[in-house]
């Protein structure tokens, strides 16, 4: 008998297809309706046919299971360009290591050191893992895999149904904030991602998907690196977990990352699109293909300072359609000074999951672009449009911020390297008895002369002409005009960055 929508585990949230056979069907990072159109059949063969893009997935797979003990096939089909990535294998390994090792009885398969939903009965999941049998068909083509699921025994369910209570997680509220519009900075790409992920995790509004679940989000977020060797990406030593999660295990495996999804034009069995086909095979409605990053390279070799360059991923006749559209939707290129910058437009990103990688991938682009041209790497900038985060990634990525961010302690000497202003540093003085700041330009040019009678009339001057980049060094400044307006009162010498010498008053 067909499952009905009452025996699924919060089915308008994780969205499955019901057929009317009795087998489950994964289709790891493939989409099932991309199957079914090539294999229509499958549909008769199979109960429950969904796709597995994380861990938490394995969750509502395990929740459907005890849900439907009828089912005592679990096919794994990971055939799909996206499969084999690190992102890809995530909820893949965990469902292997929990057959293959189980779960204690607070929930962990140690393999994975990965814990379940805590109220779910582990004994239930026990019996689960006992009774039905995880089959791996993801070296079959999908109809040798309908084929194999006729072949298989039909058997009586092995207890009643279970249901679990849903599980809630805890969310902080997000702080008020400017709502739309944000720019983060960081040398490495590691370093500007962390940021963003921070501003996320802090003001992020709590909204529901059109997948079911819920994100944070924060809408038109900027974050800018300056400085990556694609060919030794910075990789930080946090733990393996995190970095199998977040897809940076290795350099081989971003490598692998980009070569698959960034630089092969060929659309693999099972996939709607790559980035690589979208940029380097363009369809067209008349059937020929474009090379967009042979017409970017071409763009800024005819005229540096054109500012066409810009090559488009978002494809009307099949996005305005599918369910999982491209979330990269363009690229351009601008040359300035003998840099090449990239500039990226995402209209959907996952940050946690692929905000690296994809930054890798544009990265490795600007990269090849450069080289090319003959030219400097200069900065990538990419524009995460809805820059989100999904409610099973919450708990990590607030751990991970706390750690590097929020806990760290603050360095009390300036780096030249990592604390410079770009727009240049202020130089405070007492001249005819009025605070002076003199704005001077990274190579030492003086740019603008302010002067004003109290701390407080200047700092609100630099304020509102948005004169430097820095938090930091507003603060600082703000400090030195008062320390300034203290020593011009009492009759003291002030030379900016030292300490007034207040046992020289009245002496």
């Amino acid at each position: 008998m067909p499952i009905g929508q009452d025996n699924l585990y919060l089915p308008e949230k994780y969205k499955v297809i019901l057929g009317n056979g009795n087998v489950g069907l994964c289709t790891i990072w493939s989409d099932p309706n991309i199957v079914i159109r090539q294999v229509p059949q499958i549909l008769d063969a199979c109960a429950i046919i969904g796709t597995l893009y994380s861990k938490e997935g394995v969750n509502i797979i395990l929740r459907n299971l005890c849900l439907n003990p009828q089912i005592n096939n679990l096919l794994l089909w990971g055939k799909g360009n996206l499969s084999k990535t690190p992102q890809g294998k995530s909820g893949w390994d965990l469902l292997v290591n929990l057959w293959e090792n189980g779960v204690d009885d607070v929930g962990l398969v140690n393999e994975i050191n990965f814990r379940l939903h805590e109220n779910m009965d582990f004994s239930i999941i026990r019996k689960v893992v006992e009774n039905v049998k995880l089959i791996d068909v993801s070296d079959m083509e999908l109809p040798q895999v309908l084929d194999f699921i006729s072949k298989l025994e039909i058997k009586q369910p092995y207890m009643n149904p279970v249901n679990f209570p849903l599980y809630q997680r805890e969310t902080d509220s997000a702080l008020p904030s400017e709502e739309v519009g944000w720019v983060v900075h960081g040398t490495k790409i590691v370093d500007a991602w962390i940021r963003a992920i921070d501003r996320i995790v802090r003001y992020g509004t709590v909204k529901k998907t059109e997948y079911g679940n819920e994100m944070k989000e924060l809408a038109v977020l900027t974050w800018v690196s300056e400085d990556e060797d694609i060919e030794n990406p910075f990789i930080p030593d946090w733990p393996g977990e995190l970095r199998h999660v977040i897809g940076i295990e290795s350099k081989d495996t971003i490598h692998e990352y980009i070569k698959r999804v960034f630089f092969e034009s060929k659309l693999p069995e099972g996939t709607v699109y790559t980035y690589g086909q979208r940029l380097r095979a363009y369809p067209t409605e008349s059937g020929k293909q474009v090379d967009q990053i042979r017409f970017l390279i071409n763009k800024i070799r005819e005229c540096e300072v054109s500012r066409r360059a810009v090559a488009a991923l978002w494809y009307p006749l099949e996005d305005q359609t599918e369910k999982s559209p491209a979330c990269l939707t363009q690229i351009q290129i601008l040359q300035n000074e003998g840099k090449i910058h990239l500039f990226a437009t995402v209209r959907s990103h996952d940050m946690f999951k692929a905000g690296l990688l994809n930054a890798f991938g544009l990265r490795a682009l600007q990269s090849e672009i450069a080289n090319e041209l003959k030219m400097k790497l200069g900065k990538l900038s990419i524009t995460s449009n809805s820059a989100h985060i999904y409610e099973e990634d919450w708990e990590n990525a607030k751990k991970l911020v706390k750690c590097h961010i929020w806990e760290q302690p603050v360095p009390l000497v300036f780096n030249e390297k990592a604390d410079a202003d770009p727009r240049g540093n202020a130089v405070v003085s007492i001249i005819s008895n009025k605070l002076s700041v003199d704005l001077v330009s990274p190579t030492g040019e003086i740019l603008m002369a302010l002067e004003g009678s109290s701390a407080k009339e200047l700092c609100l001057k630099i304020a509102k002409l948005d004169l430097l980049s820095r938090a930091d060094h507003y603060m600082d400044i703000a400090r030195q005009l008062q320390r300034a307006e203290i020593a011009m009162k009492l009759g003291l010498e002030f030379r900016q960055d030292k300490k007034l010498d207040f046992d020289k008053i009245n002496k």
